[in-house]
């Protein structure tokens, strides 16, 4: 029957199961399967659409895909693991072969520069900034930082960590690129400091790895850690601990935070990665995940890491690497250029020394904060302040108005270099001179402006010499104390042409000072005698140090003594109480003048002050000085000095260019510090024409008047001798005029009164006069 009657089950139709499952006929015929029968079989019913099929399909792939990759990375685990294990079979067989390990390992190290009270002023470094520190003395938390973030297994393992190895494994497969390093401390160590060499080869891994096992067996784990975090590059041109906390924070390592700390240890596997100012973001995580690991490894308490997480990061934009500013830039670059490079070398930046000055720091922010209360616009003239004891150490030093710029500094120095005429600041070594020919300063001389010099001496090119005195002025006959009072030019070239030039030049030339067109010698000629030698500050300073010491030139010497990177003294340069050096320089002051010449001069340069033209270096103690200003108000001086200090102030217009814009033309001039026609080349300061006696002498009171409150008022020795030969005595005065008897005739005419009578009442006849 092809076709079966209704309510009759179809042949070959699907029935339905009482317990729900569909009874599937099997097909018969040619087209079943051999050796089957006509059985039926069950078949789940179909409950989902075709798209839930489809995700079903998609979900059972990747649950698939996830057994794979878990199948590959225990695959490379395991192979790691066992390649780890013959590679440290390797290492042990090799680790006392022929590899040495260096005794002793040199780190570059930066060389720190004091004052005379201990006071850090700056750093001398090359392109490694780095300070070698005791990190034993660090805070706990500051080492704990950098074992949490580089090698948690530090104080487990023998240099190699097969632990670590595998964690970075297994990190940097479930990544799937390079996200963590497998090397220890002591790798990182070895790599860094011993072998000095970051290629990617074999032969340098297998190198680090038996170092790192000897660098074991020969140090402790502190001193491990101790040279891993003197060595490490923390970016900024930072390497070292040290020198990252001073290049991030501005502070000792030994003055970190936990979060500082945590920070420094975070950004040691790629420090421009993690730098607050380019991506704060990332720098805050990295911070961060230091110091969870730190409370994980139990370093830290909650309430410690919640703080420090808790803290916005903040970095200081001091660069101590290339400093574009530091204290006393032009003191560190003369010490630098003159005394230090010469003896040093390039040992001065790589050898970790401590160099102790005789710089005070805080009588540079004195002399600065003068300077810059004179002369605080940009239009300003430059100048020039150098202190120093009588013994030649040199307490301030401004080499120039900005103060601070190590650029600055490394260009002109107007301290030390180069020369300017001295004017007569230069008068007290022709005095000094006369002194020592035993001529008295009771002396007298005309002052009459100009003044006609006849002796060939004093000849020049230009014929007879014809000096005359500042603004024309004219005065009567002065003696020498009254002459250098008054600053008064003629009366000296008197002097000089009495004395001789050559007596003059040679008391210059034992005072330190030399021509530098001459080879050193100076030429005599009278000129000498108003100042047209050029000096520099800090010559000019020694010079008058010697009349504070009484005629003892000094030796200057701004070292005291120099340590090495492990605190031994290298070598003393002035006594120092408590350090025992293998070496000590012998400081040659010598006594260029007698005593009592000296002693004669000081007190006639006490008048400039009490009653002279630098009334306003009066600071109510004994004081010695002499004003100077030269042609045209060119350049300006104050030499000044107590018996604890002498100190001089320059001040001058740097040389310009001419219309042709090209230095070192004919056509470059020094602008003048007075009026005329032309303002581009002269200009008063604050509408004052500047003499010596105005603002150096301004400046020098307020430096000196701050520095000295902390010493005792000392007074002068007074000379013992005076000088004898008095040039040009004053006649004898007139005898007193004889009694006559009153002519009763005229008395009685009353034509007496006021005529031509006698000059003994004031105002009558021919009184008055000079």
């Amino acid at each position: 029957m092809l076709f079966p009657s209704a309510g009759q089950p179809k042949r070959g139709t699907a029935r339905q199961r009482l317990d729900g499952a569909v009874i599937e006929p099997v097909p018969s015929g040619k087209n079943s399967p051999v050796g089957r029968d006509d059985t039926q079989r069950p078949r789940k019913p179909q409950t989902t659409s075709p798209s839930k099929g489809v995700a079903a399909r998609r979900a059972e792939k990747r649950r698939r895909e996830k057994r794979r990759r878990r199948i590959v990375r225990y695959g490379v685990l395991t192979i790691l693991l066992i390649g780890s294990a013959i590679l440290a079979n390797i290492i042990i067989q090799y680790a006392f072969a022929n590899i040495p390990l260096p005794k002793n390992v040199e780190l570059a190290s930066s060389s720190e520069v004091y004052d005379a009270d201990g006071k850090l002023i700056a750093t001398y470094s090359d392109e490694i900034t780095r300070f070698l520190i005791d990190t034993h003395k660090l805070p706990d938390h500051v080492r704990q930082a950098v074992v949490a973030a580089e090698d948690r297994d530090f104080f487990e393992h023998e240099g190699v960590s097969v632990r670590g190895l595998a964690r970075a494994a297994w990190q940097n497969v479930s990544a799937g690129g390079i996200k963590q390093g497998g090397s220890t401390i002591t790798q990182q160590y070895v790599k860094n400091a011993v072998l000095r060499d970051s290629s990617r080869t074999v032969e340098r891994k297998l190198k680090e790895l038996i170092l790192a096992i000897k660098l074991e067996r020969r140090y402790t784990k502190g001193e491990i850690l101790d040279m891993y975090l003197n060595t490490v590059y923390f970016g900024r041109g930072a390497y070292g601990i040290e020198a990252a906390s001073r290049a991030y924070f501005n502070k000792h390592a030994s003055k970190l935070s936990v979060g500082q700390a945590a920070y420094l240890a975070g950004i040691i596997p790629s420090p421009q990665r993690y730098q607050v100012d380019t991506d704060r973001e990332a720098a805050q995580a990295r911070r961060d995940y230091v110091v969870r690991t730190m409370l994980k490894e139990r370093f830290i308490n909650a309430r410690q890491a919640k703080r420090a997480s808790k803290r916005k990061i903040k970095v200081t934009d001091i660069n101590i690497h290339n400093p574009k500013e530091q204290k006393a830039a032009y003191f560190l670059e003369w010490v630098r250029k003159a005394y230090l490079y010469p003896k040093y070398g390039d040992c001065l930046y790589t050898c970790g020394l401590k160099i102790y000055t005789t710089l005070d720091l805080d009588m540079q922010d004195a002399a600065e904060d003068a300077i810059r209360a004179h002369l605080n616009d940009k239009a300003d003239p430059q100048a020039a302040l150098v202190s120093m004891t009588p013994a030649g150490e040199v307490k301030a030093y401004v080499g120039g108005r900005a103060y601070t710029s190590v650029k600055s500094a490394r260009g002109f120095n107007y301290a030390s270099d180069g020369e300017r005429q001295t004017g007569s600041a230069l008068k007290p070594f022709t005095l000094l001179a006369a002194i020592e020919q035993d001529i008295s300063t009771e002396s007298r001389f005309g002052g009459s402006s100009p003044e006609t010099i006849e002796e060939p001496e004093c000849t020049g090119p230009d014929g007879i010499w014809e000096p005359e005195n500042y603004g024309g002025a004219s005065y009567g006959t002065l003696t020498l104390e009254e002459a250098t009072a008054n600053s008064v030019n003629t009366v000296f070239a008197q002097l000089i042409a009495e004395i001789g030039p050559d007596k003059v030049a040679d008391v210059l030339e034992r005072l330190g000072f030399r021509d530098a067109t001459k080879n050193g010698r100076i030429r005599p000629h009278c000129s000498l005698a108003l100042g047209t030698l050029g000096a520099s500050p800090l010559q000019m300073a020694r010079a008058y140090a010697g009349f504070a010491g009484r005629g003892r030139l000094p030796h200057v010497m701004p070292l005291r003594y120099v340590l090495d990177s492990e605190g031994k003294c290298l070598q003393k340069f002035r006594p120092a109480k408590g350090q025992k050096c293998g070496k000590r320089s012998e400081l040659k002051h010598k006594q260029a003048v007698d005593e009592n010449s000296v002693d004669v001069l000081t007190r006639t340069l006490t008048g400039v002050v009490t009653g002279g033209t630098a009334t306003a270096a009066d600071i109510g103690r004994p004081v010695a000085g002499k004003t100077g200003t030269t042609q045209d108000h060119r350049d300006a001086w104050f030499a000044g000095y107590t018996p604890q200090l002498a100190t001089v102030v320059w001040m001058g217009y740097p040389i310009e260019r001419g219309p042709d814009k090209k230095t070192g033309s004919a056509d470059d001039f020094v602008p003048l510090m007075h009026y005329c026609n032309d303002p581009r080349r002269c200009r008063p300061v604050d509408g004052i024409e500047v003499t010596g006696g105005s603002f150096p002498a301004d400046i020098w009171a307020a430096f000196m008047s701050r520095v000295l409150e902390s010493f005792d008022i000392a007074y002068f020795t007074p000379p013992v001798d005076e000088p004898d030969e008095i040039l040009n005595e004053a006649p004898p005065p007139p005898p007193p005029p004889q009694e006559s008897k009153p002519d009763k005739k005229r008395e009685s005419d009353g034509d007496g009164g006021g005529g031509g009578g006698g000059g003994d009442k004031p105002g009558g006849g021919n009184g008055g006069g000079d």
